[in-house]
């Protein structure tokens, strides 16, 4: 699948290249300045508009992405400073270490920039425990990066941030190099990106037998019947074995187009690049102000009266209904109030259509968004109810690891505010393969191949972005 010309983003055109030279003058100054001051900062200067997958593009080591709708944009590479944690106790860890790290970090705005807001971008594997297999040990069980070039594009402005620890401050080479990697950023960032591609039909697409997924649903059924389990979302790999190396930054373009709605996301350590584009929200917070949604339920956009269909659909309804009320309830001991929608509206993506209600609550106390996101995962959107029993279920008889998939990626700030969404409609590219994960959640009134074709429906967005004809 292709997009056309209309779904492409225009490659945007900034300031000229006297305006980069400008911006590399003063950051080199002040660098030069810093290099004394023993801690690390973050240095913001104005540059040309351009899709962040541009920067992206221009190098092939660690990265990381992060792209909602609405106009903001941030895309990475390298790391000034890394918070990787493990174990039962890694989000309490990953928000005690990013506190630290954050609190210390000085921040300046160059030539108008405004100085930019130290976060920390990453994400979390959806359970505690060494990854078995090779793919996702490059990812680890959680890794927030604070980046050492960051691209942030907002609206009609956009800027460069560089993070200089105080080792690479005091160090002219060092200052220098960063300076160097700033310029030749500024300079891609320049020339704008557009990535083409053509249509392509994969070398072998696998994917575990259908009896087996129908052997799994029944057993989740027979489990519900008996009492044991209310809902368990069962989750699916798809091995895509292509005719070359994807670029990451391509498929993360193409993304815009398959699935405007949803959020862009990217990590890239060693090779191995976790992507995909979302329509669920997990966690956003601002001060005391706190929002999540509960999302369940889903059909395929080609069925007749779709959207009145789902809207109708007692078996949706409900299992919407048990979402919802897992996560008020996991809310109430850390919030004074919380507002509920009082019906469900639909989320209409290109492929399928979803039912979501939309969750706020006012905090008690100072809670971190991190200590949030921990009391919510997993959702019963991507987990299962009773949340540990189906996890049980989930470890003992899914067949394949879910590495991050399914689980929180976002950022934090110095504050412990921050955004998280949840990890779906996402993929593993490591060399020619790409390993794409999807899920449905099964409920007493599941039909195991109706949610089959689910899960296919799941996955056109991003096998349209790899440009695997359909």
């Amino acid at each position: 699948m292709s997009l056309s010309q209309r779904e492409q983003p225009r490659a945007m055109v900034g300031p000229s290249g006297g305006g980069n030279a400008a911006a590399i003058d003063a950051l080199a100054d002040t660098l030069a300045g810093a290099a004394s001051g023993g801690a690390t900062l973050l240095v913001a200067v104005p540059a040309p508009l351009a899709p962040s997958e541009a920067l992206l593009s221009h190098r092939t080591d660690d990265a990381i992405a992060w792209a909602p709708p609405g106009g903001f944009e941030m895309a990475a590479l390298g790391s000034s400073a890394l918070v990787e944690a493990r174990g039962a106790g890694r989000f309490a860890d990953v928000a005690s270490a990013g506190r630290a790290l954050l609190g210390s970090v000085r921040t300046v705005g160059l030539l108008g920039s405004e100085p930019p807001a130290p976060r920390l971008y990453g994400g979390f594997a959806f359970r505690a425990g060494a990854p078995r297999t090779a793919a996702w040990q490059a990812l680890g069980e959680a890794c927030f990066v604070l980046p050492e070039l960051a691209y942030v594009l907002e609206g009609s402005r956009a800027r460069l941030v560089l993070s200089a620890s105080p080792e690479r401050l005091q160090r002219k080479s060092s200052r220098d190099e960063l300076v160097d990697a700033a310029a030749a950023a500024l300079a891609v960032l320049e020339r704008g990106y557009e990535a083409r591609l053509e249509p392509t039909k994969p070398r072998a697409l696998r994917e575990r037998p259908d009896a087996e997924w129908v052997t799994l649903v029944e057993a989740i059924r027979s489990e519900i019947t008996r009492g044991a389990l209310e809902k368990v979302v069962l989750a699916r790999r798809v091995e895509v074995a292509l005719g070359a190396e994807p670029d990451p930054a391509a498929v993360l373009y193409r993304l815009r187009g398959q699935a405007p709605e949803c959020t862009r996301f990217l990590v890239r350590r060693s090779g191995v690049t976790f992507l995909g584009a979302t329509p669920e929200w997990l966690a956003r917070k601002h001060g005391a102000r706190f929002e999540t949604e509960a999302v369940a339920g889903s059909i395929g956009t080609g069925e007749a009266n779709a959207g009145k269909t789902l809207l109708g659909s007692e078996k949706d309804l409900a299992e919407h209904a048990l979402v919802l009320r897992e996560i008020v309830k996991a809310l109430e001991p850390l919030t004074a109030s919380v507002e509920v929608a009082a019906t469900p509206e639909l989320i209409e993506l290109r492929h399928v259509l979803h039912l979501r209600t939309r969750v706020g609550a006012m905090l008690k106390g100072a809670p971190h968004l991190i200590d949030l996101v921990e009391r919510l995962h997993p959702t019963p959107a991507v987990g299962g109810i009773p949340t540990a029993r189906a996890l049980e279920w989930m470890a003992a008889h899914e067949p394949d690891e879910r590495g991050w998939y399914a689980a929180p990626f976002g950022w934090f700030d110095a504050e412990g505010d921050g955004e998280m969404a949840v990890a779906l409609r996402s993929g593993l590219l490591a060399g020619g393969t790409a390993e794409l994960y999807v899920g449905s959640g099964i409920v007493q009134g599941s039909a195991p191949v109706a949610e089959l074709t689910e899960t296919r429906w799941k996955l056109r967005s991003l096998l349209g972005a790899l440009g695997v004809a359909e």
